[in-house]
């Protein structure tokens, strides 16, 4: 029984997974107009509504550039995905962080020639410009978890 249980489960979580991941390519092809971009994306809750937010780095020439590449985060609902922030120059991993501003977690990314830095969400937003932002101390750094490699 246990185990029919375990394996009903993971159909579940695997069934929604791939429409979460329907209703994302839906939102980006909405917002941008992006049909043929590659990207890769994590699927986390950042606001702490119990309802998973999605974090899409894309690794396509186009939104790249020698500081990293742009990013994008896109508040869960129950109706899908709706934009939130662009954050760009970025580069991998991005972890998120245990500390919250404003009720969101922070996230933690790379951006070229600054290293790791954090972002607090203000709010409305993640800050557009990471190099801008202060350096993650190696405490917090630590106590994050990574999102994306």
């Amino acid at each position: 029984m246990r185990k029919i249980i375990a394996i009903l489960t993971l159909l579940l979580t695997t069934v929604t997974y791939a429409e979460s991941e329907i209703e994302l390519k839906k939102a980006l092809n909405s917002h941008f107009n992006m049909d043929e971009v590659n990207y890769e994306f994590a699927f986390v809750d950042l606001n702490n509504d119990g309802i998973k937010d999605a974090y899409v780095y894309l690794n396509d020439r186009n939104w790249c550039g020698s500081g990293g590449c742009t990013s994008f985060v896109f508040v869960g609902t129950k109706e899908g995905f709706k934009f939130q922030s662009k954050v760009m120059i970025t580069k991998k991993p991005v972890l998120v962080s245990p500390i919250k501003n404003k009720g969101w977690s922070n996230l933690v990314v790379s951006t070229g020639g600054v290293g790791q830095v954090v972002l607090n969400f203000d709010g409305f937003e993640y800050p557009l410009n990471p190099s801008m932002q202060p350096k993650a101390t190696e405490k917090e750094v630590r106590s994050s978890r990574i999102i994306l490699k």
